[in-house]
């Protein structure tokens, strides 16, 4: 077969070439950039070592390897040879290219000219094609942090072999791979079709006009173009109806394949310039939800209850949502555990849920009220603000509080005194008291030393109970403040930071040393958002409009398109200064009501 194959070709090169110790020729042209062709090299009368130089090739193509032959014939008791190469070309773009001359010994061959061409997006093309990969996105208009599905489609009517699909490689966004491959059959135009499908979630970081470009495929498909004799092509295909025969897929050879996704162009649209004072959640479904563990009108004084808070958002992933604030209840201890963030895919749109769970502990028996939660976030398809809400919720504990030493119930402060109802003494167990001690005074003088006896021993427990306690106390002063000033020196280090990076005009380490500040702050807690440290900056300076102003400047600088040397770091770290620096407010009034959480 290879010997017939020389043959035909020898025959079928131009005549003007075959005056040449060496000729170069391509198998097709024109080619689409998604394709291959081969380049061939004959030389006359040299030998297998002399090589074609083939370097100046690769700034237009991709070299996908190369072969040679040889062959040998004796005309006239003349012997000759001639060597073949043929290398397998990916075009790397679009146009009239040159082939160069290529030279092999001392001979060199005539430069050639490739016709490359974009491939045709319209479906009646596309199916005259074997193998080629389209590419399409739900939304060619995305929000910055939204979410763009990106679907691959393989789709081939011959055999793949060896394939390899890249995946999509960008600079202005996070790229993941959701969901498993999906493979079915279809039929354009009356030819079947062999389709898989690979889907990718992008997240844009920038707003802008942006780019997905175009994704690889690389592998091997079987060669029609050697299936055929060439003797039946050089007499006129006279055996073109008789058929393969049962030993053709045995001789069966491929083809590598180097092919291209078209490219997409987007416009990342950025966040609206309403978001003052908003985590920006830009979704197409919100909602949040909650469930109590028991009875939160009958809170027993010796049993925990567990609140769980749920997050679920179509079109952002778990870590997207944001971190709840845990108010502070007083006369119920909250014990927070860790939150859970998980991400999902429906198909078309990834799920992000975000689970927080707190242990509420009462300390004292009476009413208190949960503030509501909201939320705002930014519904995509109708492009608006929409809010996710919690209503307040009241919970009665009920049960008597632990009796102190001495078997009388001590009455203890209460933060909800507007709420809640006093601890009394019982009046019944006071008359009961009265009644014995009278009874015991008045009796026998026995009772008399026996009581002044237990009233010793009792007097000389109190006295031991308050020395241990005042000792403990000391020590727990000196440890207390000996923590407080490391944390003040660790503060004052942050606060340092973020100084720094302000007058560096870095914004995003200013964010980084400003959430840092925040974690320090809130004991240990890790700070999560711009809109966290905005809120612990406005504690202490209530309703500053120009905090809430520099706060919003900062982020929109990070996700906007401009470079951020637009960012005045000196007058951010002058409008915030007074916050980070400025003493804690004193706790407000028991009597005051709680307001609901705003999360912004």
């Amino acid at each position: 077969m290879p010997i017939l194959v020389l043959v035909f070709s020898l025959f079928s090169v131009p005549a003007s070439v075959d005056a040449q110790a060496v000729k170069a020729y391509v198998d097709r042209n024109p080619v689409m950039i998604d394709e291959t062709f081969r380049l061939v090299v004959e030389g006359e009368g040299v030998s297998s070592g002399d090589a074609p130089n083939l370097e100046e090739l690769e700034e237009n193509f991709a070299l996908l390897g190369t072969s040679h032959s040889q062959q040998m014939s004796i005309v006239n008791m003349k012997t000759s040879s001639v060597t073949r190469w043929v290398t397998t070309l990916a075009p790397k773009r679009t146009g009239m290219i040159t082939i160069p001359a290529i030279r092999v010994g001392n001979h060199s061959s005539l430069p050639l000219t490739v016709t490359v061409k974009e491939p045709s997006q319209v479906t009646g093309a596309n199916v005259q094609r074997d193998i080629f990969l389209e590419a399409e996105v739900d939304s060619h208009v995305p929000y910055v942090q939204g979410q763009v599905l990106l679907t691959l489609r393989l789709v081939s009517a011959v055999s793949l072999q060896e394939g390899k699909l890249d995946d999509p490689e960008i600079e202005w966004g996070m790229v993941e791979r959701v969901g498993k491959d999906a493979s079915f059959e279809t039929i354009r135009e009356g030819r079947r079709y062999q389709v898989t499908e690979r889907r990718y979630v992008i997240t844009p970081q920038k707003a802008g006009q942006q780019i997905i470009p175009p994704v690889l495929l690389s592998g091997s498909i079987p060669d029609d173009r050697s299936q055929r004799s060439s003797l039946d092509e050089f007499f006129n295909n006279r055996r073109r109806n008789q058929g393969g025969g049962p030993f053709t897929s045995l001789f069966q050879t491929t083809r590598p394949i180097h092919i291209r996704s078209p490219k997409i162009s987007l416009t990342v649209k950025n966040m609206p310039v309403d978001i003052k004072g908003n985590v920006w959640l830009p979704a197409k479904e919100f909602s949040i939800k909650e469930s109590w563990s028991g009875d939160t009108e009958n809170i027993q004084m010796s049993e925990p209850l567990t609140r769980t808070v749920i997050m679920f958002a179509k079109g952002l992933r778990g870590e997207q949502l944001p971190e709840l604030p845990v108010p502070d209840y007083g006369s119920v201890k909250t014990y927070p555990d860790k939150a859970k963030a998980t991400t999902g895919f429906d198909g078309t749109w990834v799920v992000g849920t975000r689970e927080e769970k707190y242990a509420l502990v009462p300390t004292q028996p009476g009413s208190v009220t949960v503030p509501g939660i909201r939320i705002p976030w930014w519904n995509i398809d109708k492009a608006r603000w929409e809010t996710a809400e919690l209503p307040s919720r009241t919970l009665t504990v009920v049960g008597d509080l632990p009796a102190q030493a001495g078997g009388i119930r001590q009455p203890q402060r209460n933060p909800f005194a507007s709420t809640v109802q006093p601890v009394e003494e019982d009046p019944i167990e006071l008359a009961l008291d009265s009644s014995d001690q009278s009874s015991m005074v008045y009796g026998s003088n026995q009772w008399v030393w026996i009581a002044g006896g237990l009233l010793g021993v009792w007097v000389l427990t109190l006295g031991g109970w308050w020395w241990d306690r005042r000792r403990r106390r000391q020590t727990n002063t000196e440890g207390v403040g000996t923590r407080a000033k490391q944390v003040l020196e660790s503060e004052r280090q942050a606060i340092q930071a973020v100084k720094a990076a302000c007058l560096a005009q870095s914004a995003p380490k200013t964010r980084e040393a400003l959430m840092n500040w925040a974690s320090i702050k809130h004991q240990g807690k890790p700070c999560l958002s711009l809109g966290t440290a905005a809120r612990m900056l406005a504690e202490p300076v209530p309703h500053n409009t120009g905090l809430e102003e520099a706060i919003w400047n900062l982020d929109r600088t990070l996700y906007t398109t401009t470079e951020h040397q637009a960012w005045d770091g000196q007058r951010f770290w002058e409008t915030i200064q007074p916050a980070m620096t400025a003493k804690p407010q004193k706790t407000k009034n028991s009597k005051e009501s709680l307001p609901e959480l705003y999360l912004h």
